[in-house]
């Protein structure tokens, strides 16, 4: 409980939100088109597929501490279709002529650090984690997909689409709750504190200049570089209200407060 309480701490010292003093006339409110800021293919392709692995080796070691076998069973299902998406990814890769692993390689230290900071402490807090966290990064991916061309486009949706884990984790978490209603509680807290860290995922998957329009040549001072990235992220507000909604869908499924 202490580890726990101590990687809260650390997450939320780095979330900051809009003063309240702040016109809300100067927040933007107008829907982000995320095609200039697509990453180009191989990188883009690289980093999902190695969210898509990581989450594979997430389902597979949380498969011997099951509650029961039906339950595992089922688990070593929705995990093995979990690693039809990377295969999927993975194989557009080798199409385009490149290596996964090595386009993978760069995005390692980044989600590792990520799934670290998110690491549940029981099988029901690591189920509703890969749920939450990877139905939140899917829709990302899928609306940062609009900037690469239409065939790779629907090459990514289509590997996406599967929805097998986040049935099979409704209907668990939502037996789970039901009975126990102290679980209920310690779920709807993890799965308000996932939502922190899923937020500082996606920034990190956007370079803040090019969301700036600042070229990454130019020299700036720590203020002009603070200024940049607050730039940034006024430009993510609208898509980050967007998530946070889909978020509380998520939430609000299992009978969990967001």
């Amino acid at each position: 409980m202490f580890e726990w309480l101590k990687r809260f701490r650390k997450v939320a010292k780095q979330l900051t939100v809009a003063a309240r003093s702040e016109e809300k006339s100067a927040r933007n409110t107008k829907a982000i088109n995320l095609k200039p800021y697509t990453p180009e293919p191989k990188a883009f392709l690289g980093q999902l597929a190695y969210l898509q692995l990581s989450n594979f080796e997430i389902l597979t070691a949380a498969l011997k501490y099951s509650p029961n076998t039906q339950y595992k069973a089922e688990l070593s299902e929705a995990a093995a279709r979990s690693f039809d998406k990377y295969r999927q990814l993975s194989k557009k890769l080798v199409e385009l002529g490149a290596d996964p692993a090595e386009q993978m390689n760069p995005f390692k230290e980044r989600i590792a650090v990520f799934h670290s900071n998110t690491t549940g402490l029981d099988w029901y807090e690591v189920i509703i984690k890969v749920y939450l966290s990877s139905g939140l990064l899917d829709d990302f991916y899928l609306r940062l997909a609009s900037g690469l061309k239409e065939d790779l486009q629907l090459e990514v949706e289509k590997a996406l689409k599967d929805r097998a884990f986040e049935k099979f984790a409704k209907r668990v978490l939502a037996e789970a709750i039901s009975s126990d209603p102290v679980l209920g509680s310690r779920l709807a807290l993890w799965g308000r504190r996932l939502m922190g860290d899923v937020l500082l995922e996606i920034r990190a998957a956007f370079d803040n200049r090019k969301l700036a329009h600042i070229p990454k040549s130019r020299k700036l001072s720590v203020e002009e570089e603070n200024k940049v990235n607050l730039s940034a992220y006024a430009k993510l507000e609208p898509l980050i209200s967007e998530l946070t909604g889909t978020h509380s869908q998520r939430m609000e499924a299992l009978g969990l407060t967001a």
